[in-house]
This record gives C-alpha cells, sequence and structure tokens, in this order.
C-alpha cells in the first residue's frame, strides 16, 4: 500500500495537475514539527536561488500565502500573472501538537513570521507515546478545531491540490492524532489528495511502544493516504551525521550543518 496508490490515484493527479496548484501543509507532533520548521526553511531557500527578483509566482503560491500584514485581518494577494512582489510571506500550513515545547521554539525562532499563529493548535501534556491516546482522545477532542484550520487554509486557496502530512510513528501525537487527522481529511476533503512524510523508528528505538504505534499507524496510512513517503529515522539521522561531517571542514555555520539530531527529532522526541 505504499507508494502512490495505482492506477487510479495516478491518473486522477495528471488530469487535474494542470489546474490544481496550492498544497496545505500539516504538521503533527514534536518531529512532524522539526522536519516541518527545515522543511519551509530550505523551501524558502531554495526558491530565492530560483527566483532572483523575489516575485510571487506559481510555485511559490503552491506553499505560502503573499500578503500585506499592516493590515488586520492581512490582505491577501493572489499569484496573477506571476510577477507581483513579495510582501509578507506566510506557510499554507496548520500545526499540530498536544505539548507546547516544539510549538514554542517555532513562534521563537527565525521562521516565526511564516507561521499564523492562528493555525496553531496544541495541547499541554502530551500524548504519552500512545497511538490512542492520540487517535480516540485528542483526535474527536480537537476534530472541530482542527478542521476549522484546515477550512480556513482551504478557503484562502484558489485550487487546492493535496494535503501533505509531516509527521512520526514512533510516538503518540504523531502516529494516532496523525492517523486521526488522515481519516477527518479523507472524510471531509475525499477529492484531494493526501500525501504523508511518515518517519518510522529505528531499530534500536528505546519507546517500548513505538513497534505497536507504528503498526497501528500503517493501517490508517493504507486506507487514507494517496501517496506515503516513508523515511527510516535511522536513516534520516546517517544523512544528518554526514552532512555534518563534511560541513565541519568547511562550513561550520551553514545551515545544512544546522540540522542535528535533536532537530531530526525521532529519537529527541517521537511525538
Amino acid at each position: 500500500k505504499f507508494g502512490c496508490h495505482a492506477p487510479e490515484a495516478r491518473e486522477r493527479f495528471r488530469l487535474q495537475a494542470d489546474r490544481m496548484r496550492e498544497i496545505i501543509t500539516v504538521q503533527v507532533g514534536q518531529c512532524g514539527n522539526q522536519i516541518g520548521c527545515r522543511f519551509w526553511e530550505l523551501a524558502l531557500k531554495e526558491h530565492a536561488a530560483y527566483n532572483t527578483k523575489a516575485r510571487y509566482d506559481d510555485a511559490l503560491s503552491s506553499f505560502f500565502q503573499n500578503v500585506d500584514t499592516r493590515h488586520e485581518p492581512a490582505i491577501k494577494f493572489p499569484v496573477g500573472d506571476g510577477k507581483g512582489s513579495i510582501r509578507a510571506l506566510k506557510a499554507r500550513a496548520v500545526v499540530v501538537d498536544m505539548e507546547e515545547g516544539v510549538t514554542n521554539e517555532l513562534l521563537s525562532g527565525p521562521m516565526r513570521d511564516v507561521f499564523d499563529t492562528k493555525q496553531f493548535i496544541t495541547g499541554q501534556s502530551g500524548s504519552g507515546n500512545n497511538w490512542a491516546c492520540g487517535s480516540h482522545h485528542y483526535g474527536p477532542m480537537y476534530r472541530d478545531t482542527l478542521l476549522e484550520a484546515v477550512r480556513r487554509q482551504a478557503e484562502d486557496a484558489d485550487s487546492l491540490q493535496s494535503f501533505l502530512l509531516l509527521h512520526s510513528l514512533g510516538g503518540g501525537t504523531g502516529s494516532g492524532l496523525g492517523s486521526y487527522m488522515l481519516g477527518a481529511l479523507a472524510d471531509e476533503y475525499p477529492d484531494v489528495y493526501r500525501f504523508s512524510v511518515s518517519v518510522f523508528p529505528s531499530e534500536d528505538d528505546d519507546v517500548v511502544t513505538s513497534p505497536y504505534n507504528a503498526m497501528l499507524s500503517c493501517a490508517a496510512l493504507a486506507e487514507h493516504a494517496d501517496c506515503v513517503m516513508p523515511v527510516e529515522n535511522q536513516a534520516l539521522m546517517d544523512i544528518v551525521t554526514s552532512i555534518q561531517s563534511k560541513s565541519l571542514g568547511s562550513q561550520r555555520g551553514s545551515s545544512l550543518s544546522g540540522l542535528d539530531s535533536g532537530d531530526v527529532g525521532g529519537r529527541a522526541g517521537h511525538g
């Protein structure tokens, strides 16, 4: 079931790709939000390198809104012919976590202006590395709030293409609430693609419940996701270690060397 479901999903994507553009990113749990923060940073850097004239074009509008924050509510500018100047960019994102540690870091970090604080949904006590707590407790409790945050982003999209879920499968929030969120999106937006970047726990994971959390999450992914892009946590950390070792000898302060094991999240926090 992993990968893109074929052939129906591929054919549907081919027919609609030319008229669909915006992608709403839903980052759930500690790991999902840590990876999400790096995703937005690198997305901006790559676009800046490609679009040197700072134009708000189709590529940028897929993930960001162009707004004038001097007004309340902020004035939103359409992409138009793709030659309009950038005012201020806001991520098309919904940020979810059942504890506030990582989300507070996002709001105080260098990427804080990219996020709309109205799109943050947080709890206090976390999910205790328990899939059932995230799925059956927090899911129904926050369902209306979660879907309202998604609805606000969907209404700001001209031609919504898909949802992108960022989460891990080893903890409680990313696995349980992520699974619930995926099912809720399938119910409310059945014609919108659902992509998932899922971080699987490593073989030597020290959380006893992580194999069970991952197994239960896989059932939800197989049922509700159109495409799953799995990442094994140890492989992700090996990539980070390789980047660090190469950058230490040349650019100690580069953005890539800033990706440490805590930022990746898998072992530092399953979420």
